[in-house]
């Protein structure tokens, strides 16, 4: 179950984080991720850049894949072994996405936090993915899959051979946060970095 931001114990004091921002295609990952990391001084790190950008100089769909999440776990690590916490931004529908954050946040003797965005409204969510700038690598509508995912890899294929299970977040054992990105914003960015700043056990960057 998630914690609320209330309930998050703060634990040891650290100047460094790994967030991971989970959730579905459109529901306010990026639009969460940018305004923490400019208040905690962090940088986000978006899974689809790297994919995107793979897709484009010619890789196939799998090793594009391959380059987006493999290439982000080594910029994050690099960058928290600089000094510099990490956002990163991508659904987070395997396990281990979760289990590689936490080991490169272990290493570097950072914090690892969890947030995930949710929008129930399905109507608001299709209009977000309907009018965003569309990167190569995402989504084209709900439950549409980019032209360049093969037939085997698609959102659909993927519920037709596991079930609806294959889209759920994966989460981690310590205190995460859960976010319906369909209320206020300004209330969701509070509630997000009143978790981080109870999870990192120190004021926000800015707070005295």
């Amino acid at each position: 179950m998630p914690v609320p931001p209330s309930q998050s114990p703060p634990t040891q004091k650290a100047s460094r984080f790994l967030l991971q921002m989970a959730g579905k295609s459109g529901t306010g990952k990026s639009t969460i991720a940018g305004p923490l990391a400019r208040t905690f001084g962090a940088v986000t790190l978006d899974i689809d850049v790297l994919k995107s950008t793979a897709l484009d100089i010619g890789l196939a769909w799998h090793d594009a894949g391959r380059i987006g999440y493999e290439g982000t776990w080594s910029l994050a690590e690099s960058l928290l072994c600089q000094g510099i916490s990490v956002i990163i931004d991508s659904p987070c529908r395997f396990e281990r996405i979760v289990t590689e954050g936490m080991a490169i946040a272990k290493r570097q003797s950072a914090v690892y936090c969890f947030v995930e965005c949710v929008l129930p409204d399905t109507d608001e969510l299709r209009r977000r993915l309907r009018s965003r700038t569309r990167r190569r690598s995402q989504l084209v509508d709900l439950g549409v899959s980019s032209p360049d995912a093969p037939t085997d890899s698609t959102l659909a294929a993927q519920v037709r051979d596991q079930g609806e299970g294959a889209l759920r977040t994966r989460y981690p054992p310590g205190p995460w946060l859960q976010v319906d990105t369909g209320k206020d914003l300004d209330r969701c960015l509070a509630l997000a970095a009143d978790y981080l700043t109870r999870v990192l056990g120190e004021p926000a960057a800015g707070e005295g």
